[in-house]
This record gives structure tokens, C-alpha cells and sequence, in this order.
């Protein structure tokens, strides 16, 4: 199989069908919604130099802001206006979108937003994808701004004001995706990346490489990362699995030991956090572990064995793809592009779905349906299949999922 020609040919179907979603859905947000095939179709212009596709990407931020005007939107990351925001942030600084006719638009939301951040995480409501976390990557994505650094700079004394103190460290209370009928007072701990500790500390890692609170968040990051190190498994037959989803304040795992090879939960989330705090802070050891956990992976997980039933971005074959190539741009350490190279080709076998868009389809709770968004469907397949066939692109958009 000639891996770069077949994805190219997927990636026609992907933005063919995408062309048809954005048309028909109503439905604006970043990582679900049309926002996101915005993403898709700037990065497409850039591998293909084909003009349509940007005057799509145009298009498709005019009516972002339409709606944001118009519509009553959630101010969250991952379905509101944050992400649509950001990503705005992002095709501009990326050189594909002209910020002139945008500043006042900015100016208006950064308060609101801020504000909204602020919040939410004085309420402990730390979630990334759904809560106030997920606004500071807008914040982030337009560090320039003195208001934007000032926000930023609050979010840290915000964070540092909302730790759980440990004997192992610090953590942060999970208060949207714990265990639910848990005995009065029981306090959980989230260990992935799309809600849990993980993505808290690598806002802080984002934030510190920005040169912003750079000695408080040092020491957050650090006492942080030694509460995650603590909850590591103890070797157990049948166990792959370094790292649970769930744990309590002792780090006893509430939901099993095991868990799913992904981004949104398991080891290639935390070892992501370890390289690019290792990278941002300039500690070796960081990063060494980051590389004991991916190897672990690649010589533990497969296909069969990990709980992959599909190619999305979340918790499919593309997003597992996707991060050992990352983690290889930053360390090229051959192992990562073998383990990328299997789960590309495993990514290919899975566009079988003649009825889904760009050939997949996404395992939902009832069974395979169609998605089109960046998180679970076929705009963060395309994403990744781009990275993977454009060696001399820095896939810059994998920000938009803490990935670098």
C-alpha cells in the first residue's frame, strides 16, 4: 500500500463531504461543529495551493461571526465560542486569515470571556473541553494582547488558589466526570487529557513557555507532575495500562487500573504532558519518562488491545497516529515513527465505511454513525492524515488539543 497516495485520495473524499456538512449543518463549534472544518480546509489549502479551499475557510469564519452575534452560544472550548474564537487566533497568526477588520470583535470578547474563565475555575469547574480551562487556549492563542497576559496571569494565582495540597504533591478536584452515587465527600482526581489534571497542567506548561508567571508556574507544574507520577500502576499480570482514568485522593484507582489508548484518557496523554513540560522547562528528566511511557505503549498496545474502534481524533486510530508523530517532530526518536507508521496504516484499513463521510465512520454509544467534527470525526481524520503525508508542515493546529 503506497500510504501517502491513498491518503491523499481519502483527503479528497474527507473535503468533498465536509463541503456538503458545512452547508447543511447550522451548528458552529470548534471541535464538532461546521468552525471546525475551517481548520481542515486551511491546512488542505496549504498542502494543495488550490484557492478554493481557502475562499472556504473565509466563508466558513464570516458566518462564525454571524452566529456568535446572532446565536445564544456557550462561552466553553469545545462547543462555544472560546473554540471559535481560538480558532480564528490560530488562521490568523498561521497567515491565512487577515486580523484587521477583527480587533474591535476581539476586544469584546476577551473581557467576556476572562471573566467567564476566571469564574468558572474559582468554582473548581476545571474541565478543558466543556468548563473554564478551555478558554485560557484563546487567551494563549492571542498572547500578544496585554489583556490576554493579564488574564492569563490571574488564571495562574486562580489555579495555585484551587489545588488540592497532598503529601505526593498537588492535584485538582474533578466536579464534572466523577464517579457517579460516590459516598458523600469523596473526592476524585481525572487523569486524561481532555478533563482531568493532565490538560490543567499543560495550560501551565503553555503559559510558563510563554514567559507569563513564569516562577509560580514552575512550581505548580512540578509539584503537579509529582502527583501524577504517584498514581502510576504497580506491574500486574494482563495489566498495559500505566495509568488509570479515575483515582481518589491516595491515588487508588476508582474506575479500574486499566485504560484506553488515546488522547482524551490513558498513558500517550500524560506522556504527551511530560514531553512538552520536559521541552518548556528545560528538564531532561521529564522528558526521559515521556519516553519510558510511549515505549511502553508501542511495545504493549496494539489494535487489539486498546479499545480503538475507530479512526477519530478522541480516542481513535488518527489521534494515536497523530501523537507519536508529534512526539517524533520533537524528539525523532525512530521507535515513535514506527509506532506512528502502524496506526497511519491502521487509520487507512479502517476507510471502509461506504456510507460515512471520507469512508469512516465513528463508534458511538448505539453503534457507528457519521461525524465530521475535529474531536470524533472526519476534520480531525483529515488533520491527521495531512500531518502524516506533509513532512515539511509543522501541524501547528494540534494546539487546539494541548498536543504541543
Amino acid at each position: 500500500m503506497n500510504d501517502k497516495r491513498t491518503a491523499g485520495k481519502i483527503l479528497q473524499d474527507i473535503s468533498l463531504s465536509l463541503d456538503h456538512f458545512t452547508k447543511e449543518t447550522a451548528f458552529p463549534g470548534l471541535l464538532g461543529g461546521y468552525t471546525g472544518a475551517a481548520l481542515f480546509f486551511a491546512y488542505y489549502y496549504q498542502l494543495t495551493g488550490k484557492q478554493k479551499y481557502l475562499q472556504k475557510v473565509h466563508e466558513l469564519l464570516e458566518r462564525s461571526v454571524q452566529d456568535m452575534a446572532a446565536t445564544a452560544l456557550p462561552y466553553s472550548y469545545c462547543s462555544g465560542i472560546a473554540g471559535m474564537v481560538w480558532n480564528i487566533q490560530h488562521l490568523i497568526k498561521a497567515g491565512f486569515v487577515n486580523e484587521d477588520t477583527l480587533d474591535d470583535m476581539f476586544e469584546e470578547v476577551d473581557e467576556i470571556l476572562g471573566q467567564e474563565m476566571l469564574g468558572a475555575l474559582h468554582q473548581g469547574q476545571h474541565d478543558f473541553l466543556h468548563q473554564g480551562l478551555g478558554i485560557a487556549l484563546y487567551f494563549l492563542e492571542r498572547d500578544a494582547h496585554p489583556q490576554a497576559k493579564q488574564y492569563l496571569t490571574d488564571l495562574v494565582s486562580t489555579l495555585a488558589s484551587t489545588a488540592v495540597k497532598t503529601e505526593d504533591g498537588i492535584s485538582w478536584q474533578d466536579h464534572l466526570t466523577g464517579l457517579g452515587g460516590k459516598p458523600p465527600g469523596e473526592v476524585t482526581f481525572n487523569m486524561g487529557l481532555a478533563h482531568g489534571v493532565p490538560a490543567i497542567i499543560s495550560v501551565l506548561g503553555m503559559i510558563h513557555h510563554k514567559g507569563i508567571a513564569v516562577t509560580q508556574t514552575n512550581d505548580l507544574i512540578r509539584q503537579g507532575i509529582t502527583w501524577i507520577l504517584k498514581a502510576e500502576n504497580s506491574p500486574e499480570e494482563g495489566l498495559t495500562a500505566l495509568y488509570p482514568v479515575l483515582t481518589d485522593a491516595t491515588h487508588q484507582a476508582l474506575t479500574g487500573k486499566q485504560s484506553r489508548l488515546g488522547w482524551c484518557y490513558g498513558d500517550l496523554g500524560i506522556a504527551t504532558l511530560l514531553l512538552n513540560t520536559g521541552i518548556w522547562l528545560q528538564d531532561n528528566t521529564y522528558q526521559e519518562k515521556a519516553l519510558q511511557i510511549f515505549h511502553h505503549t508501542l511495545t504493549h498496545r496494539n489494535i487489539k488491545n486498546s479499545n480503538v474502534y475507530d479512526a477519530c481524533l478522541c480516542h481513535g486510530s488518527a489521534g494515536i497516529a497523530h501523537i507519536y508523530r508529534r512526539a517524533w517532530l520533537q524528539t525523532k526518536d525512530p521507535a515513535l515513527l514506527t509506532g506512528a507508521t502502524y496506526w497511519l496504516q491502521e487509520t487507512l484499513q479502517m476507510n471502509t465505511h461506504k456510507d460515512g463521510p471520507g469512508g469512516f465512520r465513528f463508534y458511538a454509544k448505539d453503534g457507528y454513525e457519521n461525524s465530521y467534527g475535529i474531536l470524533e470525526g472526519v476534520a480531525g481524520i483529515g488533520l491527521a492524515l495531512m500531518a502524516a503525508i506533509d513532512e515539511n508542515t509543522d501541524p501547528l493546529w494540534d494546539r487546539c488539543m494541548l498536543l504541543c
